[in-house]
């Protein structure tokens, strides 16, 4: 399906989505095959000063800087300077990390699949830069706590080695640390990272800094960077530098459009950065990732659908205190898709749900139906949708919630309407509100029916958004009961 088409709906749809989740701007970047086929921002970079969030905007990606600690450490892999099943202790430099629930060694498989037993960390981060990645990793395991509230709410150690996944963002700062020791070229993790990885993909706007600022990050760079922001229901604040000193967790700059480059490189078996079968490793399932049996994490990256023609993986990232990314890759399509957003929501509570990436994952609902080979325009616009999917659980509580043929007469539908009052700034269309309840009223009063006209009316990947905008979570399981046994 042409690219015209996404791009058309992404005009259409974006800055309702800005709106709706009280997202300042977002940059948005589409590559299919070798190359960035669409690149586009939309929104503000900076609040203050009106500048527009562009194509190349750059950003923090936060933990997605993850998914480039995982590919360098692969390179080592491939020198054969270290193993994924070796014990990380045989590499580190006189001292070790050791699991007090478990029997065996760490290894760095089980670093790569958040499989250590380490618990939730926030990367220990401060207003203050770090000290040296491994002068701050040891005093971390000397001291033997997590950051998370001065190690007052989570252990360092939560699990006995590989029982199960525990996402950790200083796991992955001991692979960088590893990679930093065992280089050939005797540099800095952050210097192996710009020779290997962000020189050869081309990514000149990318670079993975200790610190974000002039010492680490060239002038053009900050130049370019968004301003980032705080959310709370209306507030957006702009607040100081926080430096994470788990840095290879999580403090890469870059463009949605560089990032892209470097996701089709891993899709498409490596490119100049890695061999294929190292490429293939990092994408394929090597645990489960939760309850969901089509979930798995590969070598960092999650993977879903693993294998089927619409399968994807994804990552995501945010950093402090303002700034996010969400990535999807499909390898059956090659295709990929990067949004990076100026907004960290306060009110994000770290779970799947999370408000900070509600922009990404709406824009990623519009792609993903372009990628599967659908129509990703809206049918109607948002305030029809809106109102129209108002009527339809209007009616659902009239009559289809009891199990009874909605009966409202032309004349109290038109009551209903004619009396609803609208809060100032909220979406109305009595016409398609009416037509909601006239569409169910003609149905023969069952699940299937009232199903078939939320799949009509309002096209899967618009379903989070419009749900978004209503308050009703899984929109199309509350139009109706989700089967015949309520």
């Amino acid at each position: 399906m042409r690219i015209e088409l996404c791009v058309e709906a992404l005009d259409e749809l974006v800055p309702e989505i800005l709106a709706a989740s009280d997202t300042p701007g977002v940059s948005i970047a589409i590559g299919v095959d070798d190359e960035v086929v669409f690149a586009q921002g939309y929104g503000y970079a900076d609040l203050a000063t009106g500048r527009p969030m562009a194509a190349d905007t750059v950003g923090p990606i936060g933990s997605d800087s993850k998914t480039y600690t995982a590919a360098a450490v692969m390179q080592l892999v491939e020198r054969g300077l270290i193993g994924l099943d070796d014990p990380v202790n045989d590499h580190l430099d006189g001292w070790r990390i050791d699991n007090p629930w478990g029997a065996r060694e760490i290894t760095l498989r089980d670093l790569l699949t958040h499989r250590s037993g380490l618990g939730i960390t926030f990367g220990y981060s401060d207003l203050k830069p770090p000290r040296p990645l491994g002068e701050h990793l040891r005093r971390v395991f000397a001291e033997g706590r997590s950051d998370v509230y001065g190690g007052a709410l989570t252990p360092l150690w939560s699990t006995p080695v590989g029982m199960q996944y525990q996402y950790t963002n200083t796991g992955l700062a001991i692979v960088g640390y590893l990679v930093e020791l065992l280089n050939p070229d005797r540099v800095p993790f952050h210097e192996w990272v710009r020779r290997h990885i962000f020189t050869p993909l081309g990514m000149t706007s990318s670079c993975f800094p200790p610190v974000q600022d002039s010492t680490y990050v060239p002038a053009g760079l900050l130049a370019r960077r968004s301003t980032g922001y705080a959310t709370l229901a209306g507030y957006q604040f702009p607040l100081p530098a926080v430096h994470v000193a788990d840095y290879p967790s999580g403090t890469a700059l870059s463009t949605p459009s560089d990032h892209a480059r470097f996701v089709l490189a891993t899709l498409g078996g490596g490119g100049p950065i890695l061999r294929p079968d190292s490429a293939a490793q990092l994408i394929s399932p090597q645990g489960t990732l939760g309850p969901d049996p089509l979930a798995a994490v590969g070598l960092v990256w999650n993977v879903f659908r693993y294998g089927e023609p619409d399968g994807y993986i994804g990552h995501g990232g945010e950093y402090f205190w303002g700034w996010s990314n969400f990535t999807r890759g499909w390898p059956g399509r090659r295709t990929a898709l990067v949004v990076a957003a100026n907004q960290w929501h306060l009110a994000d509570g770290g779970t799947s749900d999370r408000p900070s990436h509600l922009a990404g994952r709406l824009v990623a609902d519009v792609v993903t139906a372009w990628v599967n080979g659908r129509d990703p325009r809206p049918r109607r616009d948002t305030a029809a949708a809106q109102s129209y999917l108002a009527g339809l659980l209007v009616a659902d509580r009239l009559g289809i919630r009891f199990g009874v043929p909605v009966t409202v007469s032309d004349a109290e539908i038109d009551r209903i309407a004619g009396g609803t009052i609208v809060r100032p700034g909220t979406r109305w269309n009595a016409e398609a509100f009416q037509e909601a309840l006239r569409d169910v009223r003609a149905t023969d009063g069952t699940v299937g029916a009232v199903f078939e006209l939320v799949r009509r009316k309002a096209p899967e990947h618009t379903q989070a958004f419009l749900q978004h905008l209503l308050g009703v979570p899984r929109l199309s399981q509350q139009a109706a009961p989700l089967d015949d046994g309520g």
